[in-house]
């Protein structure tokens, strides 16, 4: 496949719809029902869409194992799962949010459990289509397009919120969704050249549970750094919002800082991955961001001093953004290189990826944690140096040209 038949515009709209619902229900809905007066610990509930978000290793094998109902492996489940999202957000939008919590609750679980099942199907095609020279390219259009939904999802729509009410931003939410089920309509996947030899469903699990084994053990210092990687940022981040909180910021001004400001500068950071990527090769450019990401967090030190004044805090939150998602991008790039040797494609993204997610909020928990013994200026300080520490074993674990694992 040429360069000029990828399809840009597919990737672009299906990671943004990505994002827009989680955006808009953990951001916006929190604003509007805590407005009208719900209480917290029903509000605490929303805390378990993440739930199916944390089972997209189990959704992966049967993504890349079975196919749906039409042409290509990939877009099948992507037009099932588009179309399910677009469903249950116009059934929510049809119901009151405060008098049928409960029941707007288990749709909007089940909405995410089709969001995680969208995310690891467009990583699968995306591992698939794409080749070594172009996949900086796309990670960091996968991370520019899922900060642009939570921008529309958790800014734009909480802003336009008074004017379109509840149904009206959901339906926007339906719409932006079905534009990406019709463009998945037009598109078609390109079929593997490989024929697959199972004949039944459990050699084919069997099968692909002795690739894992190899894999992981193949890759078991990639492993270990993947383990350890997010100890370097999230910890600084997670305690952001309490010590807002406790400087007496609103909730709207902490939402437009982190959620609106933010988002804006990691899509330039996205986008810095390819640049350095493309200068640096990968190793190289991991590492120099992995430091860049290190130095910035030095910016929070102020804030943990107590000074909370918004250039300071700005400034701070600039300085994240500005390293974090290119960092991601970076490390996504490497995730698909490994992945995209593999025929499961989808499993062994999603197998990798995942570890990062899970132990970034397991660090970010221990920042909070810590925090509340150490105080916030030791956290900082102790994940600058982690930052610095992840830096050098990467330096040590990578091989010299990592190119060698991309096919």
């Amino acid at each position: 496949m040429n360069n000029t038949s990828k399809p840009w515009v597919l990737l672009i709209s299906t990671y943004t719809t990505q994002y827009i619902g989680v955006a808009f229900i953990m951001s916006a809905v929190f604003a509007i029902l805590r407005q009208s007066g719900i209480a917290l610990n029903q509000l605490a509930l929303l805390n378990l869409i993440a739930i199916p978000m944390l089972g997209k290793i189990l959704y992966a094998p049967f993504v890349d194992s079975f196919r749906l109902f039409t042409q290509g492996q990939y877009r099948s489940w992507l037009i099932f799962a588009q179309f399910c999202m677009m469903i249950l957000l116009l059934m929510c939008g049809w119901l009151d949010i405060q008098h049928q919590f409960t029941i707007v609750l288990i749709l909007f679980i089940v909405y995410t459990l089709f969001m995680s099942i969208q995310d690891v199907a467009i990583d699968g095609l995306a591992s698939k289509i794409f080749q070594a020279s172009e996949r900086q390219f796309a990670n960091s259009i996968q991370y520019a397009s899922n900060l642009l939904g939570n921008i529309i999802g958790g800014g734009l729509l909480l802003i336009l919120y008074p004017w379109l009410q509840w149904k009206g931003a959901l339906t926007v939410l339906a719409v932006l969704t079905a534009i990406t089920c019709i463009q998945l309509l037009f598109y078609r996947e390109p079929e593997d050249i490989f024929v697959n030899p199972h004949h039944t469903i459990a050699s084919q699990f069997k099968s692909l549970g002795q690739q894992l084994k190899v894999f992981i053990y193949k890759y078991r210092r990639w492993f270990l750094l993947l383990f350890i990687y997010p100890i370097g940022f999230t910890a600084v981040f997670g305690i952001l919002n309490p010590m807002l909180v406790d400087a007496k910021w609103s909730l709207v001004d902490i939402g437009f800082a982190t959620k609106v400001f933010g988002s804006i500068i990691g899509i330039f950071s996205a986008f810095l991955a390819t640049l350095l990527i493309n200068q640096l090769q990968r190793k190289k450019a991991l590492i120099t961001l992995t430091i860049m990401q290190g130095l910035t967090l030095l910016l929070f030190i102020p804030l943990t001093l107590g000074h909370t004044e918004k250039p300071m805090v700005y400034l701070a939150i600039f300085g994240y953004f500005i390293a974090n998602p290119a960092v991601m991008a970076t490390l996504s790039t490497m995730i698909m290189d490994r992945a995209a040797s593999m025929p499961a494609k989808a499993t062994f993204f999603s197998l990798q990826l995942s570890l990062v997610v899970f132990m970034g909020f397991a660090y970010s928990a221990l920042g909070l944690a810590l925090a509340q013994r150490m105080g916030y200026t030791a956290v900082v300080l102790l994940t600058f140096v982690c930052a610095l520490v992840v830096a050098a074993l990467a330096w040590k674990l990578i091989p010299a040209d990592d190119q060698e694992v991309a096919h």
